[in-house]
């Protein structure tokens, strides 16, 4: 049964008019109508209060519809209210719908996840099969973004998932959220990275710091090994990582020496019975430039700059080895090992020699954790320094440091905030003699409300206290370290363990595989 009130048809052209559908308004039988394909999939029909108002006052709200090719109505917004006036009856058997044209299938999707996206309940997993959906027809995540008003990140993170299907039956399960399902979606073909992630979030630890630290060394193995193939394209007998971690032991021939007693020239080490090369990485410490600069040289630069000494890195050094002591020919210098020959002739106990090689590995470990925690911050810090109001805190955080005058805080105005501008995601201005006064100007000046004016003057004190972090942080946390990263706690940042550090938190022992200094320490051991 349908009941028809139909618009006035337009002023148009007869072949204009064929082309467009009028638009109609229908009462229609909602048993009658053909639910068509939704994005929506948890109609949560059941509640008790929308069900007896459907029964008692009948669909206030028109359903949207269209006709198909066969002139039946299929239902394209308002599912939830005409299955529940199909089961339970409205007082005169019927429900509004307004009939539009048949839309195009991108169109249709994306129009019913931006009607049930921004409200309350829609489940993640149905996201994900809309943007699936919208993905499959060929719209770009920008348009996916566009059409839906979802932001970016979550785009994204869905379109990750539709491309793992145990990561995706988790987030169906109710087992994983989005964000968790998107992470573990990345590194689903990785057992090994899946079962740290699982303890990572066992343990309630951050999946994002866990995951930057399986991205980082997984760009550090493939750095590793476009090295061997480098120096194996030259010539060199390389052992690879794996091969150096089945090794018995791994020595270095420059700490050995011959049955004689006698170092071996570093000519003759390539012709040692079994060498091989050995890449490794060591940490290159720039002199203090400053100190060397000469007067005239350094009066010519800006009285304002502060010179600092250049930071150290690491450089890849190839190191000729052995690995069959016995088959080399070589031996030990100074014979045995043991701790008490080594304390009488004057070195360091076994037990002291272990104690260094374990705070080595601790060091180690923690820098590489500070620069994988570095990039999960200062992404986090770039979404914090958008918000358009300072979140509760923020007052004291900011009087605290303006009216100390803290170092950071003078540092970045001296410099013209940098790190603000990179978190901000402009362009830090280059050159001497107030260059970026312009574009710090503008930023003050946008901030035009007292709430704004408090967020950035908030994002300036986060990003000048940013901007002095580095993996010194860990070993020397300061007193401030602990105020602002306490803040940003309170705020909604979750620290990595080597950032607990910083407040006064120890971090618990790693449980991961340090096999890439095995060697190196086996060398150490070996001097």
């Amino acid at each position: 049964m349908t009941d028809t009130i139909q618009t006035p048809a337009a002023t148009a052209t007869d072949q204009a008019s064929e082309a467009v559908q009028a638009e109609e308004f229908l009462y229609l039988d909602p048993a009658e109508i053909i639910i068509g394909t939704n994005v929506r999939t948890d109609l949560r029909a059941d509640h008790k209060e929308f069900r007896k108002s459907i029964k008692e006052r009948g669909v206030l709200e028109a359903v949207t519809v269209y006709r198909n090719e066969d002139g039946q109505y299929v239902l394209l917004r308002g599912q939830r209210r005409t299955v529940t006036a199909a089961e339970v009856g409205t007082p005169t058997g019927m429900i509004p719908a307004r009939v539009v044209p048949q839309p195009a299938d991108a169109d249709r999707i994306g129009d019913q996840m931006v009607e049930n996206i921004h409200r309350a309940g829609m489940r993640e997993a149905e996201i994900v099969a809309g943007v699936e959906q919208l993905a499959l027809l060929g719209v770009s995540a920008a348009q996916i973004a566009k059409r839906t008003s979802i932001d970016r990140p979550t785009v994204n993170a869905a379109l990750v998932v539709t491309k793992a299907d145990q990561s995706r039956n988790r987030l169906d399960s109710g087992d994983l959220t989005l964000e968790e399902a998107a992470i573990f979606a990345e590194f689903e073909h990785d057992p090994e990275a899946v079962e740290r992630l699982e303890n990572a979030k066992r343990w309630r630890r951050s999946l994002a710091h866990e995951a930057q630290r399986l991205r980082d060394e997984a760009a550090e193995r493939e750095a590793d090994a476009a090295e061997v193939e480098r120096l194996r394209a030259e010539g060199l007998p390389v052992l690879s990582a794996e091969e150096v971690a089945e090794a018995d032991e791994v020595l270095r021939i420059e700490r050995l020496v011959t049955e004689e007693g006698e170092s071996l020239p570093e000519e003759e080490w390539p012709n040692v019975p079994g060498a091989r090369v050995q890449v490794v990485k060591e940490w290159v410490y720039p002199e203090d430039e400053c100190d060397d600069t000469a007067e005239d040289e350094a009066s010519e630069q800006d009285d304002e700059e502060e010179c600092e000494p250049a930071e150290p890195y690491q450089q890849y050094v190839p190191v000729w080895v052995v690995t069959d002591l016995a088959a080399s020919g070589l031996r030990r210098r100074g014979g045995g090992s043991s701790s008490t020959a080594s304390a009488d002739e004057g070195g360091e106990s076994e037990e002291e020699a272990e104690a260094r090689r374990e705070e080595r590995r601790r060091v180690i470990a923690n820098n590489k954790a500070w620069a994988s925690a570095e990039t999960v911050r200062r992404e986090w810090l770039a979404t914090f320094v958008a918000r358009k109001t300072a979140p509760k805190g923020a007052e004291a955080l900011i009087c605290e440091a303006v009216v100390t005058g803290h170092h950071s805080l003078s540092k970045a105005m001296d410099h013209r905030h940098p790190m603000l501008f990179t978190l901000l995601g402009i362009d830090v201005p280059t050159g001497y003699y107030g260059a970026g006064y312009e574009e710090c100007h503008k930023i003050a000046t946008k901030a035009s409300t007292p709430k704004a004016a408090t967020m950035t003057t908030l994002a300036a004190i986060v990003a000048a206290w940013e901007a002095t972090t580095g993996k010194h942080s860990w070993r020397n946390p300061t007193a401030w370290d602990a105020r602002v990263l306490g803040a940003l706690v309170e705020w909604g940042y979750q620290p990595s363990e080597v950032e607990r550090i910083l407040l006064g938190e120890e971090p618990q022992p790693s449980t991961e595989d340090d096999s890439e200094d095995d060697a190196d320490e086996a060398s150490d051991s070996a001097a």
